[in-house]
């Protein structure tokens, strides 16, 4: 048999076609459907969606439809596959028109419309040549596919992109016949993804290998994308030439991401041996392709140095984002060839340069990094020892490289090679055993990976540490000290809350570090905020304290208090040092009280870039002339200024720290930081600040020049500051430094002259401040404009052009009124940069665009009239406008503003102003929620979003959007909608919210989780973040709205002092909880405190009785019930559930006066109740469901005589618990073997007569006390518990020898089973469970009298595989009120099925229904030989259903002789002419002959002769068939038996056909008999009537 087509026969579309219904795929088959058929409609959808549900009813109206015209129509059941094409909300249709999707944005209720669309993209695929338009996860997805697609990236509002995408549908045609699929895209996110800056863009992506690391490889196009025969040139190159892809700098970031092998050569275009490498490397493309390694290319000199590459070319492979650089020789291509191989099959480690490990470690969160000498001889035995836990390191998620750099090493602190370090979120581990011993440094990492532990630290590592991280905590410690261990041990304990807290916490064993902080006593506990150091004074060895004070340090701005050694590091390093000075002071004296005073300025301080410490020591204080104490001293980059006045009154204290005199150090410029800076911008009109490099020489030369103007600069009122903070170069778009920037009124303008000139740069410093605020609009580039856009709230930019003849006339009009935008605050600017503009979608010049808040309004009156112009911005300014926006600043918008609403209008409608005047009045409520309102005069974009005739508001959440149908004439309809909690929500993601939203949403919201965060300066929020969006979905579906906020403020308001931080609120409680479960990145602990917080009283052992008790105990698993009660304690009263959760919330015992009253029975049923509700929570973790009644009926049906008892039901089978419940620990272990081993549960009487009543398939095993044989089975059927719970059959033991005689059973042990009651005695050998197995699921034991027996899905896998016929009823109880009918109906004919060899049974589970593509209930399934065929008629007409069940049609099976019983051959002789049957016995003779007669079935079909087989001995002597196998011949009921070879199938053919075929001279005289005999009788009946003689003659 040839496999190959069978399994593409299985998976083709015509054999799975049924008619009249959307055939169901898996996402295999689809690929293969898509990849076959040209046109295919696929609908996707989810279970338990009656959107879906309805969809697909209409959508099955035109399945036969969309056959006729060519369109394969099938649907499939995968979420994830959805989200990869990021369809949204299900259900979705999706088009694929030659594997291109297109996917359905109409109403797919309409069948009519879904199939004139599907016409229409039919005929557009078939006749035109069009370039489909693609969404981003459409692109992803294709690019995952396809082997070669091209994509075009363009903006759809460029009128030259639309005219090259004109040109490139010209060669369509001709990339379809060379395999290359071209789509186009007009998405910004997608283009920036890739790298794209410019559009037009032309992006290949060659996906040749079916290795998953070979995906998305993509190559720019670099020519001119109007000359569509060069472009159809370049991209049939790509696909035939072996090339390495030239790639972007955001296409290598993502290929490093998600490629597991990738090599990267770093080159110069324009160097000559970086050529001569390339055309060598090509070599080597394919060779590399075959062993999984993705090839890429990339000239981009500063990505190369971002990897610390300076030398070009260069060769870098990396391996699951590790990178590796090859150190031989790149012009010989054998060489580097071997070295990739070797890379990707062996378990190296991979070699890193210094700059790779600072980025691994920056970017990594688990990172073992291995200092090594390569030519040490040690190095190498440990490499090799390492190298064979590299893959286990890889599996579990930590990446393991190593470094020969011994300077790198050093900054460490490591001074012996090789060192092993761990480094987690950045920080370091050092292993301190023997790096030999490869399963212990394993086990060691792991230990790392998966517990907290404070990490020790070098004094190197420990200054790294400081420098970057914001916070930390460093105990100072003695590792040979006992009592320093015992506070170790104290403090790991709060080593999660402090990372948590986003507060890392290092220990350091160095008395010399210690001394430089000035710590002479061991251990110590110091925190650095910011590099400011506070010593903790308080209990080491209590944590909670020194917890609750780190976190106060992080959330509250205190003075810092330090030593001499920290501060007079504080003053060399920071260029504005406040000291207070208390000298010895105790808590209450006057010292203590000014230090509360200043306290309350610290945050002003922080605000002018001040550092505010205090220290009691006076040593350093003496030396710099401090006499009397208190006293306050302000460090002016190490210069000091003692404070004169009172030091209580901290206004006058904050006046005199932030004064510019005492602020100015004279005949020396000011460093100055970056806060100070800010503030000096803006206070001070002419700011003159000096951009520099702090230890490069050619920076202080220049200093010391400009020192020579500092004090002329003061005397014409030009602050002159300088600055040498990280990064605020950047900032302030300075591209190299030294640098010197004159700002006026805060408008930058860089000195483009010799900086050494200090007479020529004052001269330009005079002539810029004497432009003064003259009527002059001041210049700015692109860059300046989008800082400046940045820095003001109020700003206008004239946009022009240089070769605009009436811009130069414009702007003379608008430089009159330059002077009055000043007064009223809004800055005017004008740019000349073209780019700029078109990027706000601006194409006239000139053109004014009034900027609020960073949010842009064009001016669209006439701008020459420049009195209309200041009015038009006066109104901006001052009154609720809404900003007016165009097409390209509504996509940017889209793309940045997380809640936007537009108005769109039309300027012709009367309606529109008198709306947008409604409109206007909510505005500023509006932007309190966080919520940009803007207007857009655009016909087009109203009609995209569905308002053909404006006016209409469209609301943006996240870029989704929706359309307010109100009335938008009711201004507080408008922002009730637009506020909504429902229309602020978004899927997939936690809402960001503000102040006012939470607010509004507390107030509306019964059950409220609040995520407090930062989205600057806390590493631990976004990692927190992305695991709490895993969780957001199930919150929201139990009710519980999830938002996260962005404000410290308002968490410090409810309590929160450490970010990040869960809230919880109920609507019925005033009080927020705070979560204190410890690590919020575990979802599922975190959900399930959500669920407990939402509702309180799952915390205790739920009440429950009657119906409710009894439907739960067989709807559960399992469950345990505590039955007892109360009244038969003695207890006068229950006590109030409230009262219960009280004392339990608080851990408190009962008050001894309430249980005197009651006697000790009653306190015994209350204590055992109190000790149960202690392991409640603990149960539930293990699976296992608590509740407790007091129903004295149910506890009697199950046989429980004496209360308080413990039952635990498995699947409805019940087990007393026999032992003391009043040790809960026993009880907990109990319910714990129950429910993890496999025990066959104990029994008593009563409990075996409700589970014969309330079970179908029971099996009892009756034993006796002390009986070793009993032991032994025992233990055997344990073995076979679970797989009997597997096909439905329960397992029970008794212990009564009384009820065992009444079913006759004399010795024990003995097992019976009981089918509805029924029972059956297994006589055969008890000790060997397969044969129990096999006996018990035997269909002849299994079968009930009267009914349609009820199986599961297990025992319906199990009896398909042995049953050739079989009908399947499926139900559901749940839902399917009709179910219960037909069931009657059906039993009726269960018997008569029965009797025609077809087994009838039902069940009642959805995933099986589901696997047989089952969508509704009740269903009737007819399985022939595991074959489904679903019965699509009436199923309470049975007189139908059973004709149907026995018809041959249904019956017989392509390919196959059908195996029937007496009763169905009976029926196939009476309704066929023509019948042959096979007599066989269970033999390998028989097998061997019906392997050749099954070769024969087609040709007998052909014949018109049913061809079937019985295994029936019996039956076949009633045809004198003694010798077995045989074959009859039937012809109308007479049979012929075959007396030859049944060996020989040919001869069989030609028998069968003969007797099908008599020969024609045997009928003839079989008719020629017929007339004779016929004609004889007739002419003897004439002779007898017409001769006889008459009556009346004889009588004469």
């Amino acid at each position: 048999m040839d496999e190959a087509n069978v399994l593409e026969f299985l998976t083709s579309l015509e054999a799975m076609e049924l008619p009249d219904q959307i055939e169901e795929v898996n996402a295999k088959i689809l690929d293969k459907i898509v990849e076959e058929q040209e046109f295919v409609a696929v609908l996707f959808y989810k279970n338990e969606c009656r959107r879906c549900v309805k969809a697909l009813q209409e959508l099955e109206n035109v399945d036969d439809d969309a056959d006729q015209l060519g369109i394969a129509f099938v649907k499939i059941n995968d979420p994830e596959l959805a989200d990869e094409y990021s369809l949204g909300a299900l259900p979705a249709l999706v088009y694929y028109r030659r594997r291109i999707p297109v996917v359905y944005d109409g109403d797919l209720m309409n069948e009519d419309k879904v199939l004139e669309w599907l016409v229409e993209n039919k005929n557009t695929g078939d006749d035109d040549d069009v370039i489909d338009d693609v969404t981003l996860g459409l692109l992803n997805t294709l690019i995952d596919s396809l082997d070669h697609l091209a994509v075009i990236f363009y903006d759809r509002d460029e009128s030259d992109d639309t005219q090259i995408l004109q040109e490139l549908e010209n060669i369509d045609d001709e990339l379809d016949s060379h395999g290359i699929h071209i789509v186009k895209i007009a998405d910004e996110v997608a283009a920036r993804e890739y790298g794209i800056e410019n559009t037009p863009s032309l992006v290949y992506f060659e996906n040749e290998m079916a290795v998953a690391a070979l995906r998305r490889i993509p190559s720019l196009y670099d020519g001119d994308l109007r000359n569509e025969e060069e472009v159809l040139a370049w991209l049939i190159e790509q696909l035939q030439t072996d090339e390495i892809e030239d790639v972007t700098d955001e296409m290598l970031d993502k290929l490093i991401r998600e490629a597991n092998h990738l090599a990267v050569l770093f080159y110069d275009e324009d160097d000559q041996e970086s050529q001569l490498v390339v055309n060598e490397l090509e070599n080597i493309d394919d060779e590399c392709d075959a062993k999984g390694v993705s090839f890429v290319k990339i000239d981009n000199d500063d990505e190369a140095k971002e990897y610390g590459i300076d030398n070009l070319p260069t060769l870098v492979y990396f391996e699951k984002g590790v990178p590796s650089v090859y150190s031989g020789n790149l012009l010989a291509e054998d060489e580097v060839l071997d070295w990739l191989v070797h890379q990707v099959e062996d378990d190296e480690i991979e070699d890193v340069t210094d700059e790779m490990l600072d980025r691994l470690i920056d970017r990594s969160e688990n990172l073992a990094v291995l200092f090594y000498d390569k030519d040490s001889r040690r190095s190498k035995k440990v490499l090799a020892e390492l190298e064979n836990i590299d893959d286990e390191c890889d599996s579990r998620g930590i990446l393991f490289v190593k470094i020969d750099n011994y300077e790198e090493a050093k900054e460490y602190g490591i001074d012996t090679i090789p060192t092993l370090v761990y480094f987690e979120s950045e920080i370091p581990y050092i292993y301190e055993g023997d790096l030999m011993k490869e399963e212990e440094v394993l086990e060691w990492l792991i230990h790392h990976m998966e517990h907290e532990e404070i990490a020790d630290v070098t004094d190197e590592m420990l200054d790294k540490l400081i420098a970057n991280e914001p916070f930390l905590a460093v105990l100072f410690y003695d590792k040979d000290d006992a009592e320093d261990h015992e506070v170790l041990a104290e403090l790991e304990s709060i080593d999660d809350d402090c990372e948590q807290a986003g507060v890392p916490f290092v220990k350091i064993d160095n008395d010399a570090e210690a001394k430089e902080y000035g710590i002479e006593e061991l251990p110590t506990l110091v925190y650095f905020e910011n590099r400011i150091p506070s010593i903790y004074e308080g209990d080491l060895s209590n944590e909670q304290e020194v917890l609750a004070w780190l976190l106060q340090q992080k959330n509250t701005d205190t003075i810092e208090e330090v030593t001499d050694e920290i501060l007079d590091d504080l003053i060399a390093n920071f260029e504005y040092v406040a000291v207070y000075f208390s000298g010895k002071c105790e808590e209450g004296q006057k010292c203590d009280k000014i230090l509360d005073e200043l306290e309350n300025i610290d945050d002003d301080t922080d605000e002018h870039g001040m550092h505010f410490v205090t220290t009691e020591e006076t040593s350093l204080a003496h030396e710099h002339g401090v006499k009397s104490f208190p006293a306050l001293v302000l460090f002016r980059n190490g210069e000091p200024v003692i404070y004169k006045g009172d030091i209580s009154d901290e206004d006058a204290v904050l006046r005199w720290l932030t004064d510019d005199d005492t602020l100015e150090i004279p005949n020396q410029i000011e460093e100055v930081n970056k806060r100070m800076l800010e503030r000096i911008l803006n206070t001070s009109e002419n700011v003159a600040v000096y951009f520099y490099a702090e230890n490069d020489k050619k920076s202080r030369k220049i200093l010391t020049e400009l020192e020579n103007i500092d004090d002329e600069c003061d005397d014409i009122g030009i602050d002159f500051v300088k600055i040498s903070d990280d990064g605020i170069a950047e900032e302030y778009d300075i591209v190299s430094l030294p640098a010197l920037v004159y700002f006026r009124n805060r408008f930058p303008q860089i000195y483009e002259g010799d900086l050494k000139d200090e007479e020529a740069l004052l001269e330009w410093l005079i002539d810029n401040k004497d432009k003064g605020p003259a009527s002059i609009i001041e210049e700015v580039d692109g860059k300046m404009l989008q800082s400046l856009v940045d820095g003001f709230e109020y700003l206008v930019v004239y946009f022009y052009d240089d070769n605009c003849p009436t811009c130069e006339t414009v702007l003379a009009e608008l430089e009159t009124i330059d002077d009055e935008t000043d007064e009223v605050g809004i800055q005017f600017v004008k740019t000349n940069d073209v780019d700029v503009a078109e990027d706000l979608g601006i194409t006239h010049l000139p053109a004014l665009v009034y900027f609020e808040g960073g949010v842009p309004s064009i001016y669209d009156g006439d701008i020459q009239a420049e009195e209309e112009v200041l009015e038009w911005l006066i109104k901006q300014r001052h009154e609720d406008t809404i900003e007016n926006i165009n097409r390209q600043m509504l996509y940017t918008l889209i793309d940045t503003q997380d809640y936007l609403a537009v108005y769109f209008f039309n300027e012709e409608n009367d309606e529109c102003p008198k709306v947008l005047r409604v409109l206007e009045k909510i505005d500023d409520e509006a932007a309190e929620y966080g919520i940009q309102m803007v207007k857009m005069n655009d016909r087009l974009m109203a009609k995209k979003y569905g308002f053909r005739n404006p006016p209409g508001l469209v609301y943006f959440r996240k870029a989704k959007h929706i359309k307010y149908d109100g009335d938008l004439y009711d201004d507080e309809d408008v922002l009730d909608w637009l506020t909504a909690p429902e229309n602020m929500e978004l899927n997939d993601a936690i809402e960001k919210v503000n102040r006012k939203m939470f607010e509004r949403i507390k107030q509306t919201t019964d059950y409220l989780a609040v995520f407090f965060y930062a989205e600057e300066g806390c590493k631990q929020c976004q990692k927190v973040l992305a695991e709490l969006e895993n969780i957001d979905d199930e919150a929201d579906a139990n009710g519980i709205d999830f938002v996260k906020i962005d404000d410290p403020q308002l968490a410090k308001e409810v309590g929160v002092y450490a970010l990040p931080a869960i809230v919880f609120y109920r609507a019925a409680s005033e009080e927020p909880i705070i979560y204190a479960g410890g690590d919020m990145k575990n979802e599922e602990n975190l959900l399930s405190w959500l669920l407990t917080e939402k509702d309180p009283t799952a915390d205790f052992i739920e009440d429950m009785e009657g119906a409710a008790l009894q439907r739960v105990i067989r709807d559960s698993d399992a469950i345990a019930v505590y039955f007892y009660d109360l009244a038969a304690c003695g207890c006068k009263e229950t006590e109030p559930e409230t009262e219960k959760k009280k004392k339990k919330r608080k851990g408190k015992a009962e008050d001894p006066g309430e249980t005197n009253t009651e006697d000790s029975s009653c306190e015994s049923c209350k204590q055992v109740l109190e000790e149960l509700e202690n392991i409640d929570d603990d149960t539930d973790r293990i699976g296992v469901s608590f509740v407790k009644t007091q129903d004295t009926k149910v506890a009697e049906r199950y046989g429980v005589m004496s209360l308080p008892a413990l039952l635990y039901f498995e699947h409805q089978v019940p087990t007393v618990y026999e032992g003391d419940l009043l040790a809960e620990e026993d009880v907990l272990q109990w319910l714990t073997l129950q429910k993890t081993e496999d025990t066959i549960e104990t029994i008593n009487r009563n409990m075996l007569e409700v589970m014969l009543e309330d079970t179908q398939y029971l099996a009892v095993f009756f034993y006796k006390p002390n009986c070793r044989a009993c032991d032994t089975v025992l233990a055997e059927l344990e073995n076979i518990d679970d797989e009997c719970d597997l096909y439905g059959i329960h397992m029970v033991k008794i212990q009564d020898a009384q009820l065992a005689k009444r079913y006759g059973i004399k010795t024990l042990p003995a097992l019976i089973y009981f089918r509805n009651g029924n029972p059956l005695i297994f006589d055969d050998n008890i000790l060997d469970e397969d044969l129990i197995v096999n006996w018990l699921t035997d269909d002849d034991n299994r079968e009930l009298e009267g009914g349609i027996e009820e199986i599961n899905g297990a025992m319906l896998h199990l009896i398909l595989a042995r049953t050739p016929l079989m009908a399947v009823l499926f139900t559901n109880e749940d839902d399917c009120p009709d179910c219960e009918q037909v069931l009657q109906e059906l039993e009726n004919i269960d018997d008569e099925v029965d009797m025609f060899g077809i087994d009838f049974v039902k069940i009642n589970d959805p995933e099986a229904a589901q696997r047989f593509n089952i969508l509704h209930t009740p269903a009737l399934v007819y399985f022939r030989k595991k074959t489904p065929l679903v019965y699509d008629g009436d199923l309470l007409d049975e007189e139908k259903v059973f004709k149907w069940l026995t018809s041959q049609d249904v019956f017989e099976i392509k390919d196959e002789i059908e195996e029937v019983n007496r009763k169905m051959l009976e029926k196939l002789l009476d309704e066929n002419d023509f019948v042959a049957v096979y007599f066989y016995e269970d033999n390998a003779k028989s097998e061997e002959v019906l392997q050749e007669l099954e070769k024969i079935d087609d040709e007998t079909d052909d014949l018109d002769i049913t061809f079937v087989k019985i295994r029936d001995t019996r039956y076949a002597k009633k045809y004198g068939i003694q010798k077995l196998p045989a074959l009859v011949y039937f012809r109308r009921r007479f049979p012929s038996i075959y007396r030859g070879d049944l060996m020989v199938e040919e001869e069989v053919l030609d028998w069968l056909q003969k007797n099908r075929f008599k020969h024609p001279e045997l009928n003839l005289f079989m008719y020629a008999t017929g007339a004779i005999t016929f004609a004889f009788i007739m002419y003897t009946l004439f002779l007898i009537f017409c001769f006889r003689n008459p009556a009346h003659q004889k009588a004469a």
